[in-house]
């Protein structure tokens, strides 16, 4: 008998009887409790303060305010054009909650090129525990507005923040699969460079998160 048939036969005869389809659910049960009690502890009172402390925080680098509606996003977008000397033309995401808001004197029809300096979008979800945004493209969704502009300002429903990821794992199960799923946590940044942080190095280098009730 060879090396190789010798360990492959103390490897059968090593083998435990096959488990049952019961047991091995029982099994991973098990493993799934055992992570569980492994999470740190969050505060789960209100979820738009978790993601907002940690989208804010010096590590994500994101800015966050709060508004009451979907409808106070325009002006919203309007404070962010000026504080930051932009253009009032920007690129906005097709999806149809966004299109038929009031913009007033904003322009936002522009086309996403690689040189955009703002693009509008909506996140499908946030999630608190990491500052997190999840998008999954779609005709209404899609995927380069979340990566070309320099700015990027994010309307976030707070009905759809949830804890944890595997949170949304949980609930992602219930739609359908896209073509992508993108988490953006924060503005793109690298250390590549002598450690030095350079900000938009992989996608926008400014990211702006509105939360509305």
């Amino acid at each position: 008998m060879s090396a190789r048939e010798k360990i492959f036969a103390a490897i059968r005869k090593a083998r435990p009887e096959r488990a049952t389809p019961a047991e091995i659910g029982a099994q991973a049960q098990a493993c799934s409790e055992a992570m569980k009690r492994t999470l740190p502890a969050l505060d789960q009172d209100d979820l738009a303060a978790l993601f907002t402390a940690r989208a804010s925080s010096e590590k994500v680098g994101a800015s966050v305010e709060r508004v009451a509606t979907l409808a106070d996003l325009p002006p919203a977008v309007a404070r962010y054009v000026a504080s930051n000397n932009l253009a009032p033309d920007f690129a906005l995401q097709p999806d149809p909650r966004l299109k038929n808001l009031a913009w007033g004197e904003l322009s936002p029809g522009a086309p996403l090129r690689a040189d955009s300096a703002l693009a509008v979008g909506i996140a499908l979800c946030g999630v608190a525990e990491t500052g997190s945004l999840v998008f999954h493209s779609s005709p209404e969704a899609p995927t380069l507005y979340d990566f070309l502009p320099l700015h990027h300002l994010v309307a976030l429903d707070a009905k759809s923040l949830v804890l944890r990821l595997e949170n949304y794992a949980a609930f992602a199960q219930r739609l359908a699969i896209p073509r992508n799923v993108n988490l953006v946590t924060g503005a793109s940044g690298t250390t590549d460079i002598e450690g030095v942080l350079a900000r938009g190095a992989h996608g926008p280098g400014r990211l702006h998160i509105v939360i509305f009730d």
